[in-house]
């Protein structure tokens, strides 16, 4: 009974490649909030545009070709230069390393060498299921769902029939291995970033003696010398109705929605030193020697104000 001309065949995710491809997206949309910059919103959504087209997302055979099936375009292998079609070995993937191209988003694709194959092309959304492809053009590793079928479509007429190996291909101490590793780094540093997110330690904490104000923040922290700032010029300013000193940019510091700490461009150009919460009324300390004016929330910026004067005798 003659086979159909043409043939399809799907591919799947591992878990590994499942659990890495959702941490990265997560890290990247938190990353994103958290930076609140569209700038790097959109070069993180590129990145995974970009690493889903170059993924494998089927494969199919017909008009003399063994085609991968991408986004971004199909690679094509003409079935004439196939010399071998088996089903992958423990030892075929045994200690592989990744040249260039993604360990687990979207799947494991791009150049790989390993001691039995040498330089590879990978094409690969489950371990298990990985199948060497060898042409006179060079190695491949694909991943059908139905391995048989594949071999059988793909093998070179009158080679021997494929025979499945023990144990499973894909080598337990090895890549999977390493994929999970790599998946709870990843969301290791999700959870970072969460956090970071919602880091709320409420108002500025600092300290004021009769020669100093000592902002005690765990990002930048920063002393303050009362010779040093010109108390003359000192202020409650809110920025509603003070717009010149919004700040429109960070610099270098740190920010969410509920604290802000560290260097930032304001309204008006320059760049301050800011601590504060949720408020967006804050004390105003100029400096009398040309560094940032310095931008500190407070319960009560009038009492504080008011208090800075009297300890430091103005």
């Amino acid at each position: 009974m003659s086979s159909p001309a043409n043939a399809s065949f799907t591919t799947s995710y591992d878990s590994a490649a499942k659990t890495i491809s959702a941490a990265v997206t997560v890290m990247f949309l938190v990353l994103g909030l958290a930076t609140q910059n569209v700038a790097v919103g959109i070069l993180f959504a590129l990145i995974l545009a970009a690493a889903y087209a170059w993924s494998p997302t089927g494969y199919s055979i017909g008009d003399g070709f063994l085609s991968v099936h991408r986004v971004i375009g199909n690679l094509r292998i003409p079935l004439a230069s196939i010399r071998e079609v088996r089903i992958a070995s423990s030892e075929d993937l045994q200690g592989s390393l990744r040249i260039f191209g993604s360990g687990g988003l979207f799947g494991y694709y791009g150049i790989f060498r390993s001691p039995k194959l040498g330089k590879s092309t990978w094409f690969v959304t489950r371990h298990s299921h990985a199948v060497i492809v060898m042409t006179s053009a060079g190695n491949f590793v694909l991943s059908p769902d139905d391995v048989d079928g594949f071999v059988a479509w793909t093998r070179p007429a009158g080679s021997a029939p494929a025979t499945r190996f023990a144990p499973s291909p894909a080598p337990p101490s090895s890549r999977p291995r390493t994929a999970w590793i790599t998946a709870a780094i990843i969301a290791a540093a999700t959870t970072l970033v969460i956090g970071m997110l919602f880091y709320s330690p409420g108002l500025p904490e600092y300290t004021l003696t009769r020669d100093s104000l000592a902002i005690r923040d765990h990002f930048y922290p920063v002393t303050l010398g009362a010779k040093n700032v010109d108390l003359s010029q000192a202020r409650v300013i809110d920025f509603a109705s003070d717009p010149d000193w919004k700040p429109v940019a960070r610099t270098n510091g740190f920010s969410n929605a509920h604290y802000h700490s560290g260097f930032f461009r304001v309204a008006s150009g320059a760049e301050v030193r800011m601590y504060r919460g949720d408020s967006t009324k804050v004390v105003l300390l100029p400096s009398r020697n040309g560094d940032d004016p310095v931008l500190i929330e407070t319960g009560e910026p009038a009492r504080f104000l008011n208090e800075l004067r009297r300890e430091w005798g103005s």
